[in-house]
Parts: C-alpha cells; sequence; structure tokens
C-alpha cells in the first residue's frame, strides 16, 4: 500500500513538473499565455511558480530564473521519492547526494545558457558596427546582461570599471571557470555524502 502511494506521488509530480515546464515555455509564446490551456496552466502553476519569484540572485537583469529552483525542487522531490522506493527507507547520504546533484545541474544549466549568450554577444560585437544598434535585439540582451556582466568583472578587476566588450570577455572565462571547477567540486561533494553510513 505505501509502495503504491509513493509511485502514485511520483508520477502525479512528474506530471506536475511537466506541466509547469509547459506553462514556462508559454510565456515565451506572444499571446499563448492568455489562451485557454495557457489561463489553466496559470492557474495550476504559477502558485508554485511564483514561491521563489524575487530571488536576487536569481535574477540576472530583466532576466528571472527562478522558476528553475522550483522546477529543480519538484524534480529533487520525485527522485528521493523513488529513492526510497527503490531502497525501502531514506537514507540522509542519498537525500544529500541528490539535493547536491540538482543544485549543481541547476547551477550547471544556467551557466551554460549564459556562456553561449555571452560568447555569441562577444562574436556579434567583434565583427558589428554599432549602426542601428538601439532598439535592436542587441540593445536589449545587452540591457539584461550588462548589469551582470560588470558587476563579475570587477571581482577580478578590483572594482575597477573596465569596458563592456572586456567585461564579457572576463566574464566568459569566469564562467568557464566555474562550470570546469564546479564540476569536480560537486562530483566530490556527492561521492562524499554517499559514503554517509545513514
Amino acid at each position: 500500500m505505501v509502495r503504491y502511494v509513493i509511485a502514485t506521488l511520483i508520477r502525479l509530480i512528474n506530471i506536475y513538473s511537466f506541466l509547469c515546464f509547459i506553462r514556462i515555455i508559454l510565456t515565451w509564446i506572444p499571446g499563448a499565455q492568455y489562451s485557454a490551456p495557457g489561463r489553466i496552466l496559470s492557474a495550476l502553476c504559477d502558485p508554485f511558480l511564483n514561491i521563489f519569484r524575487g530571488t536576487r540572485w536569481m535574477q540576472i537583469g530583466s532576466l528571472d530564473f527562478s522558476p528553475a529552483i522550483s522546477i529543480g525542487l519538484l524534480y529533487a522531490i520525485s527522485y528521493i521519492l523513488q529513492n526510497i522506493l527503490m531502497t525501502g527507507r531514506l537514507y540522509l547520504g542519498a537525500v544529500l547526494a541528490i539535493i547536491i546533484g540538482m543544485a549543481w545541474s541547476i547551477v550547471n544549466s544556467l551557466a551554460l545558457f549564459l556562456l553561449v549568450l555571452l560568447i555569441i554577444r562577444f562574436i556579434v560585437i567583434l565583427s558589428q558596427k554599432r549602426a542601428n544598434y538601439y532598439g535592436s535585439l542587441w540593445s536589449q540582451l545587452d540591457y539584461a546582461l550588462e548589469p551582470f556582466v560588470h558587476r563579475i568583472s570587477r571581482i577580478f578587476t578590483g572594482n575597477k570599471f573596465v569596458g563592456y566588450k572586456t567585461s564579457l570577455g572576463i566574464t566568459i572565462a569566469a564562467l568557464i571557470g566555474i562550470l570546469a571547477g564546479g564540476h569536480y567540486l560537486f562530483k566530490w561533494l556527492i561521492k562524499i555524502v554517499q559514503q554517509l553510513p545513514f
């Protein structure tokens, strides 16, 4: 009976996670979130997705990545329940490993996404003149990225202000370092907590 309840919860959480993901996708499509299916998904998912809205470290300029925390939390709960279903008990080490792994998955995904954007923007800056810049896609992207880029670059320049192109280069290098170092750090942490005897 208990196994059936846990298995049912896992299915429900996975379905809800998928619906929340679709809800996020719909917000990227003009008008889609105001359709009948969009309003239904909004009513179902927004109360949960909005729990972490406004989390400062998840906001980069006008970009808000807080829904990623909500989705990650759902998947973490699902994995924990799956672990209980397979082992028949709750292991602290396994729970910590899942939480650490999920935290790194979120950080890794966001860092990769930002890295791709920054590399594309850096290449465009090197090859494009500023004619017709204002009001373009690139000016809107810069509006979102520039505060984050300058904040990161100042860490490495002793709070000295440098140009946007230089800041982009520094931030790209920093993100590559974070991704490389984070991979081994989190892998080591997961290995440590998995060895806990309880």
